[in-house]
């Protein structure tokens, strides 16, 4: 890990530095002596010494943060503590944290724009701060920005200690035009053809003698002058799966875009399921959770379970499972289901028209 992740220097500092630069180199050349190569190699000196001293302020500093809650909601505003300690004998005399601005709200920063700490001293900050996506993603300062005395050179640190956040989504409405199944299938009149309701219906048909009595419509028959069977409906809801195929991506490689997207997926997902389970029709989910993992949601404590699961849970521990997860839903939609309605939801594909699919 590359602690070091920016050194800028300010340009008129820098011109001042170059003038004085050139000023010594002057002086030590027509006078010689040793003043004129003191001051020469001090001004030499300056950049290399300063980035250690940096590099020493930033070695020496404990840095703690933690919010109030362990769980949260995507937009909720909570408390975020922080703690940060000089344990050396060098004063810091001006740091500045550096916030994960793409992804948070953050009210209250004044007190971190430009932090002093003598030798020994400990600070605690609280600040205000609400996570703008759903997921698992590190909050908080992302890196701290240290100044040397005369402002010329500042060094920006990865901070040693990061946060990470589990911010579940809001449950929302957003897959509800999606998954309308029942109007679908009735438009498409893709009812099941062996699967019927308990009840007989009301079309008729002739009496066979493998008929049960209890099937017979009496009055008809005795309208008819012959025994009328009455005929079961076909059902219109058929077994319904819910396909979650998330993207895979390394630790590294969550940047920003990837939480955008993964904050969309999560919300849709979470939308799907709370579709089904507030309408009491069975869902049968695969997700990956570390592995594939199947999952039957019949009741509102079953959606409650996923739910809490989902911001932090769905995730591959290998690219080989990701890799499967792919295989099984490309395989599972190209497949005939004569009893069952799927729903493939696809991360990759979010924006587009794949991103949610419905087959049976």
């Amino acid at each position: 890990m590359n602690i070091i992740e920016e050194i800028h220097v300010k340009l008129p500092g820098l011109i001042i530095y170059a003038v004085l630069l050139a000023a010594s180199l002057v002086f030590a050349s027509f006078y010689g002596g040793v003043l004129p190569f003191v001051l020469l190699y001090g001004i030499l000196l300056f950049f290399p010494v300063s980035l250690v001293y940096l590099t020493l302020n930033y070695h020496y500093l404990n840095v703690y943060q933690e919010l109030s809650v362990h769980r949260l909601v995507k937009g909720d505003n909570h408390t975020l503590l922080i703690s940060v300690e000089n344990t050396g004998l060098i004063p810091i005399h001006d740091m500045e944290a550096v916030l994960y601005l793409d992804r948070c709200d953050f009210s209250g920063t004044d007190s971190l724009r430009r932090i002093k700490l003598e030798a020994g001293e400990k600070k605690k900050i609280n600040i205000q701060t609400a996570c703008l996506y759903a997921g698992t993603y590190d909050i908080g300062i992302r890196g701290l920005k240290f100044s040397d005395p005369f402002d010329i050179l500042s060094v920006t640190f990865a901070v040693p200690y990061s946060f990470r956040a589990i911010v579940s989504p809001r449950i929302t409405d957003i897959a509800n035009s999606y998954l309308d199944i029942e109007n679908i299938l009735n438009s498409m009149g893709l009812k099941s053809e062996t699967r019927k309701e308990e009840i007989p219906g009301n079309d008729l048909r002739d009496y066979y003698p493998r008929d049960t009595p209890s099937a017979i419509n009496w009055k008809v028959s005795a309208r008819l002058d012959k025994l009328m069977v009455r005929i079961p409906d076909r059902m219109d809801t058929r077994i319904i799966s819910l396909y979650l195929e998330a993207s895979y991506a390394p630790q590294k490689l969550m940047d920003t875009g990837f939480i955008r997207k993964r904050d969309h997926f999560l919300e849709f997902a979470v939308s799907a399921v709370y579709y089904f389970a507030s309408r009491g029709i069975p869902l049968t989910i695969i997700y990956p959770s570390g592995k594939i993992t199947e999952k039957i949601i019949d009741s509102y404590e079953g959606f409650l379970e996923f739910y809490n699961e989902a911001s932090g849970g769905i995730s591959y521990r290998s690219e080989d499972e990701s890799d499967r997860m792919h295989k099984l839903i490309r395989e599972r939609r190209d497949e005939c289901a004569l009893h069952e309605t799927r729903v493939f939801i696809s991360e990759d594909a979010s924006g587009s028209e794949d991103f949610c699919i419905i087959t049976g």
